[in-house]
């Protein structure tokens, strides 16, 4: 029987083995002596005569037979038999009559001369929701298996699973192989915790990425819209590879549960390092820098825990001003006291410029180190470009200067730039067509706010119209919003569509449509965008690789001359 009951609720009898095995499971075991205990606790727990452990190889989708009396270790396809469907469909699976279930497989009961009567079936599933294996208990005394038994095996799974993966991640740590791919798992596990898709805040611009030494780094950033304002942060823990990985996870997460409580940046800063230097090592700290931006005040208010430099772009005088830290790295002591903290005011233009030390001090063969002089340099050259595109120049310039010599630390930018030019209005649109009435609304709302002349909204519309419907009919693969964005500038209005999670596709490099042929023998598609490249005075396109999104930013002027320059 495999339906679904209902469980009663565990006595006080039946919780304490329960907890017992829950005690005993939790000391340090090899794998071979954790299987051992976790069979053993069944049989006790369900008064079973005998039990059996697959364990789940998600490489192979395979379950492994590596607890049987009497039967060395077998492989099968995940899907196979009575543990297979358990696997699947994660649900416990009753068979009171195993010869007279399809499903059960009599080879392995001939191989050893036992005689399987009954079968309970069980998922192991550990907390995160993660398939560690299935454990079997075969022949209970004195009867089958009952709704009772299946509550308490439902309350011993959870347990067993939990001590089983410890296990087993334990031992990946030390052998070499395993060691790699648990390496692989922790950069999943890290690089889930950075932003996928970078806020949208009306007038600024903004991105991060992480390019860490290893598989695993120290570093770590977030940019994220919570309560409080734009939550900016930039992490660097002492080392690389899975410790100091796990450290600023634990960091990042603890701030984002700290905002999400409603904690001022004062209290949320000081409390996560009090946690952080009562649990890390004497030897592990975290420079950090930790910040909140009202975009409506353009005021930055931030903590330092040791981060610098903190370079501020001034767009007015093409200067930068520095900041020190206002605090000893997180996780050195506890703080006493923490002074108030620093905030930075954004003036249109400005750019806040937070990189970790792998890029200051990336050198080249001779030693000489990147440095200040050339990052500054290059943001006062590019500062008019995206944020996205200089950090990409950015990572090249350090690639060519290095001139070969091997990254030694983690690489960590987050740009914050607020817009240069007048007052802008954005939105975002379902990825369907039934969109364009909402973005045709939105566009003639914004234009009469940012008071645009009324005889641009045509060409406005003809072209949003033409780039949003090739995105929704190309771009299937992607689930994300468009971003349409409007900006009022010089005798005309400046408009910029986002794509997320998507390839490229330069429509500045499509073909032109040869409007000279007969209708008859012209190929279909494309007369579209050789109607806006003409309309509009110029269109833009950019992509970035790392975050798969694409940027088109096209532009039209009352006295324009609607040739439509192309750029990428």
């Amino acid at each position: 029987m495999n339906q679904r009951r209902e469980f009663r609720s565990l006595s006080a009898h039946d919780v304490e083995p329960i907890l017992a095995v829950a005690s005993k499971l939790a000391a340090p075991f090899d794998l071979q002596s954790m299987l051992t205990e976790v069979v053993d606790a069944a049989k006790q727990v369900l008064h079973a005569e005998r039990g059996t452990v697959w364990l789940y190889d998600a490489g192979a989708d395979e379950l492994v037979l590596e607890v049987a009396t009497g039967i060395a270790p077998v492989r099968v396809p995940a899907g196979t038999g009575i543990a297979g469907s358990c696997a699947r469909r994660r649900e416990i699976i009753n068979v009171p009559d195993c010869y007279a279930d399809a499903r059960f497989n009599p080879e392995v009961d001939k191989r050893s001369g036992y005689r399987t009567r009954c079968m309970l079936t069980l998922p192991l599933v550990d907390h995160l929701g993660v398939l560690v294996g299935v454990m079997q208990v075969l022949n209970k005394a004195g009867g089958v298996f009952d709704a009772d038994d299946e509550a308490l095996a439902t309350a011993l799974a959870g347990q067993c699973a939990v001590a089983l993966q410890r296990v087993r991640m334990t031992e990946a740590l030390i052998e070499g192989e395993k060691l790699r791919q648990e390496m692989e798992m922790a950069r999943v596990v890290q690089m889930s915790t950075l932003p996928s898709i970078m806020p949208a805040v009306p007038g600024y611009d903004i991105y991060g990425t992480f390019r860490p030494a290893s598989v695993t780094g120290g570093d770590t950033f977030d940019l994220s819209q919570i309560a409080q304002g734009l939550l900016i942060v930039l992490g660097d823990a002492t080392g690389h590879g899975i410790a100091p990985a796990l450290s600023v996870t634990q960091m990042q997460a603890m701030l984002r549960t700290a905002f999400r409580l409603g904690a001022d940046l004062q209290t949320a800063f000081t409390q996560v390092n009090d946690q952080l230097a009562e649990t890390l090592p004497d030897d592990r700290f975290i420079t950090a820098f930790i910040g909140l931006l009202d975009a409506a005040t353009h005021r930055l208010n931030f903590h330092s825990g040791g981060q610098g430099p903190i370079l501020h772009y001034q767009a007015a005088t093409d200067t930068f001003a520095r900041y020190r830290p206002t605090s000893f790295p997180l996780a050195a002591m506890p703080l006493q006291t923490l002074r108030n903290a620093t905030c930075l005011e954004f003036a249109p233009g400005d750019v806040l410029v937070l990189l970790s030390d792998g890029i200051y001090e990336y050198h080249d063969p001779a030693q000489e180190q990147f440095g200040e002089p050339r990052v500054e340099a290059l943001i006062r050259e590019h500062h008019g470009k995206p944020m996205a595109e200089i950090s990409a120049l950015l990572l090249r310039t350090v690639h060519d200067f290095a001139r070969g010599a091997p990254q030694e630390d983690d690489m960590t930018i987050v740009l914050v730039k607020r817009d240069p030019g007048g007052p802008a209005e954005q939105r975002s649109f379902e990825r369907k067509i039934e969109s364009l009435q909402d973005i045709f609304a939105f566009t003639a709302e914004a234009f009469a706010r940012l008071k645009i002349g009324p005889e641009l909204l045509p060409a406005i519309d003809f072209t949003v119209e033409e780039l949003f419907t090739n995105m929704v009919k190309y771009s299937r693969t992607s689930q994300a919003a468009v971003r349409l964005e409007l900006r009022a500038i010089a005798a005309g209005v400046e408009a910029a569509l986002t794509d997320y999670d998507v390839d490229p596709f330069d429509v500045t490099q499509a073909p032109d449509a040869d409007v000279n042929l007969p209708i008859e023998e012209r190929r279909p598609g494309g007369l579209g965008l050789h109607l806006i490249r003409r309309l509009v005075d110029s269109i833009e396109y950019h992509y970035f690789t790392e975050t798969r999104q694409s940027r088109i930013i096209f532009r039209k002027t009352a006295g324009g001359s609607g040739k439509g320059d192309a750029a990428n």
